[in-house]
C-alpha cells in the first residue's frame, strides 16, 4: 500500500491556514452545540435525527426513568467532537431473570449495563468529551438505520457522507465508513475509512485509512471505489441548504442515509477535518480560491457549478483506462475553423448535416442535382432498393439508403472533415432534407469510435 500523508502536497490546506483564512468566527457558536445546530436545521425544514430525551445535570440522571428510552438509540454529548463520547445502541438484551440489570447491545456485540450507562452520562455532563472542556448536556437521539446499499461494506455502524461547502458551493466530499477497528463509528481518527466522492457523479474514488491508501474494506473485503452514492443530488442540495440555514460560509455537513427517511443531516462542523483532501487526492485550497470570487444565485446554480468545476475524476479514470473520451448528448464541432453545435446520436448510423450547412460547405450543386431527381421523403421499404438502383444508374450524385423512425429514405452523401473534442474525423455524411433542424450536424455512431457517451452530460 502507498502511504500518503496530509501534508504531502503544497496544494493541501493545513489546519492553521484553514482556521485563519476561511473559518467563520460565528461558526463554532452554532456547530459546537448539537442542540443549537439541530434547532436551526429544523427551523429550515431540514431532516435531522429526532431528539428523544435531553439530560442537563446529575440530578436528572438519578431521577430519570430509563425504562422510557427505546431499545435502540444514540447517546451524544452536546458539545462533543470527533465522535468522542458517542454511544451507539442497537437493542436491548433479553433478561433471563426479572431481577437482572438492563443490558444494551453496542457495535461489536459489546454490552452496556445500566450502571455503565449512568457512568457515561456523568462523564458527558462533567464535560469529559466537550470541545470546550466545560460542563455539558447529554442527548438521547434516534438511531439512523443503515441503508441496504451500504451493507456491502459493513453491517457494523452507520456510514455517513461529509460534504464541505464554501459560499454555497460543495467543493469536496467523502464517504466515511465505520470498521471493526473504529468500533462502528465513521470517524477517520478512530480507524474509520474516508473514501473520496466525485462531485459530478456521486461515485467513490480513492480510499484512505490511517493515512494509507487502501482498495478494499478491511472487514468485508469489498472494493471501495466505483460505488454510486444514492440520492446524490438531494444530498448536495441538503448540504447547500444547511450552509445557507446556518449562515456559515465554510462548513462541513455530515449526512447519513436512513433506510426509511432517506438523507438526514446528522451534524454540522465549522472546523471539519481536512483528511478529506487525501481521500480525494486533491488539495482543498485551490478549490476554495476558485469559489471565492463567485456569486451563486441559488442551489441549482451551486450544484451545477460544483459539478462543472470539481467533478470529472471518475470520468478521467475511465478515459485513461479505455483510451476514449467521454462526451455528452450535445457538443461542438469545428469545420473549416468555424464552430457548430452538434447532437450526438448513437441511434443513427451515419452523420448527417443540414441543407444550409451543406450549401455553406460548397455542396449546393449536389443539393440542387438531388432535388431534380424528385425522390419522395418516405419510401416503402419494399420499393426502396429498386428506386435506389435506378437513381444510381442515371444520377451523378452519390446517395445512400437511410432508415429512421420516419421510414426509409434516400439521401445524398458528401465527404466532410470535422474536429470533435480535439479529434479529427473524416466522415461520409448525409444531407438531411428536413427543414428547421435544431442542430446543423448530427454525429452518428459510425464516427463515434473514439468516444464514450454519457447521456447525463
Amino acid at each position: 500500500m502507498l502511504e500518503k500523508y496530509i501534508n504531502a502536497s503544497n496544494t493541501i490546506l493545513g489546519m492553521n491556514a484553514r482556521n485563519l483564512l476561511y473559518i467563520d468566527k460565528r461558526g463554532p457558536r452554532i456547530t459546537n452545540s448539537k442542540l443549537k445546530s439541530k434547532k436551526i436545521l429544523k427551523e429550515n425544514m431540514l431532516p435531522t435525527p429526532d431528539t428523544i430525551f435531553v439530560i442537563k445535570n446529575k440530578i436528572e440522571v438519578e431521577s430519570f426513568d430509563f425504562t422510557k428510552i427505546p431499545d435502540s438509540f444514540v447517546l451524544k454529548p452536546n458539545k462533543g467532537t470527533g465522535g468522542n463520547g458517542i454511544l451507539i445502541i442497537y437493542g436491548k438484551k433479553k433478561k433471563k431473570h426479572s431481577e437482572e440489570e438492563d443490558i444494551w447491545v453496542m457495535p461489536n456485540k459489546e454490552y452496556l449495563t445500566l450502571s455503565r450507562l449512568k457512568t457515561h452520562l456523568i462523564d458527558i455532563l462533567d464535560g469529559n468529551f466537550s470541545i470546550e472542556n466545560t460542563t455539558d448536556i447529554a442527548i438521547f437521539e434516534e438511531r439512523i438505520k443503515i441503508h441496504p446499499v451500504f451493507k456491502v461494506f459493513s453491517k457494523l455502524g452507520m456510514p455517513d457522507i461529509r460534504i464541505i461547502v464554501y459560499k454555497k458551493v460543495p467543493i469536496m466530499a467523502e464517504l466515511r465508513l465505520p470498521t471493526i477497528e473504529s468500533k462502528g463509528k465513521a470517524n477517520l481518527h478512530m480507524g474509520g475509512i474516508g473514501v473520496g466522492i466525485d462531485i459530478a457523479s456521486g461515485i467513490t474514488t480513492k480510499a484512505i485509512m490511517q493515512n494509507m491508501y487502501i482498495e478494499y474494506h478491511p472487514d468485508s473485503k469489498t472494493l471501495l471505489s466505483g460505488f454510486k452514492i444514492p440520492e446524490w443530488n438531494k444530498i448536495l442540495d441538503m448540504a447547500i441548504s444547511s450552509e445557507t440555514a446556518s449562515k456559515i460560509n465554510f462548513l462541513g455537513v455530515d449526512i447519513a442515509i436512513d433506510r426509511e427517511r432517506g438523507p438526514v443531516v446528522i451534524e454540522l462542523n465549522s472546523r471539519p477535518g481536512l483528511a478529506i483532501q487525501s481521500a480525494n487526492n486533491s488539495g482543498i485550497k485551490e478549490r476554495l480560491v476558485a469559489v471565492s470570487k463567485l456569486h451563486i444565485k441559488n442551489t441549482e446554480s451551486a450544484i451545477r457549478v460544483a459539478k462543472e468545476i470539481f467533478g470529472g475524476e471518475v470520468e478521467e479514470e475511465i478515459q485513461e483506462i479505455s483510451g476514449k473520451k467521454i462526451i455528452g448528448r450535445n457538443s461542438f464541432v469545428y469545420i473549416q475553423k468555424k464552430r457548430y453545435e452538434c447532437k450526438i446520436d448513437t441511434g443513427a448510423y451515419r452523420t448527417s448535416i443540414s441543407k444550409d450547412l451543406a450549401a455553406e460547405l460548397g455542396y449546393k450543386d449536389i443539393i440542387d442535382n438531388f432535388k431534380n431527381l424528385n425522390i419522395p421523403d418516405n419510401i416503402n421499404i419494399a420499393n426502396i432498393h429498386k428506386i435506389y438502383k435506378s437513381i444510381q444508374e442515371k444520377s451523378k450524385v452519390d446517395t445512400v439508403i437511410v432508415s429512421s423512425s420516419h421510414g426509409a429514405s434516400i439521401r445524398p452523401i458528401v465527404n466532410i472533415e470535422f474536429n470533435l473534442e480535439g479529434i479529427n474525423i473524416t466522415s461520409n455524411a448525409t444531407i438531411s432534407e428536413r427543414s428547421n433542424l435544431k442542430y446543423p450536424i448530427i454525429i452518428g455512431r459510425r464516427d463515434l469510435k473514439y468516444f464514450l457517451i454519457d447521456i447525463t452530460k
